[in-house]
């Protein structure tokens, strides 16, 4: 038979409950902060990548004197093939979980090689082809825009459309 220091160190069945439902309540407050938080981390990842993938066409463009074979004024997906080059030169080193694989498939494209933003669609872009007057980026829409830095890079943001206010621009 238990005594009664026993019976006063046990938690009763009401006191439980309570402890869990306080947990319950905290961690329902936390969950929109850390949701927030790891949004904010996926746009700072994607603004990153379009830096660096500009970068690297820049630093192509100079130590070929040329944007890449294949680039064209109108947007196009980037992909890993983009920047084949002659002496082997890596431009751009990119994770092998942000780069699609074969079974890929998309509005914007299909297949293997195109490097991916945090929400699994192609980044874009656009070349100053005739070294005029920057590129003239052209989005799903159908609008363009001049950008007089040579070279557009772009995601389409958490929402993935094309010329909304989540997009992610080098510009």
């Amino acid at each position: 038979m238990r005594t009664q220091n026993q019976l006063k160190r046990a938690f009763t069945l009401v006191e439980l409950l309570v402890v869990i439902s306080i947990i319950a309540l905290l961690v329902g407050l936390l969950f929109p902060a850390v949701r927030s938080a790891l949004s904010k981390a996926e746009t700072g990842k994607a603004k990153a990548t379009v830096l660096s993938i500009a970068a690297a066409f820049k630093a192509y463009d100079r130590e070929y004197s040329g944007w890449p074979s294949g680039a064209t004024v109108s947007s196009q997906p980037v992909t890993t093939n983009l920047f084949g080059n002659p002496r082997g030169i890596v431009f751009l080193d990119t994770a092998t979980k942000d780069i699609s694989d074969s079974s890929y498939v998309s509005s914007y494209g299909s297949g293997a090689g195109y490097i991916l933003d945090p929400w699994k669609n192609p980044y874009q872009v656009a070349f100053d082809v005739t070294y005029q007057n920057g590129p003239v980026a052209t989005n799903c829409s159908g609008a363009t825009s001049t950008i007089t830095s040579g070279i557009a890079v772009w995601s389409l943001g958490p929402d993935g459309v094309c010329g909304t206010s989540d997009d992610i621009t080098s510009w």
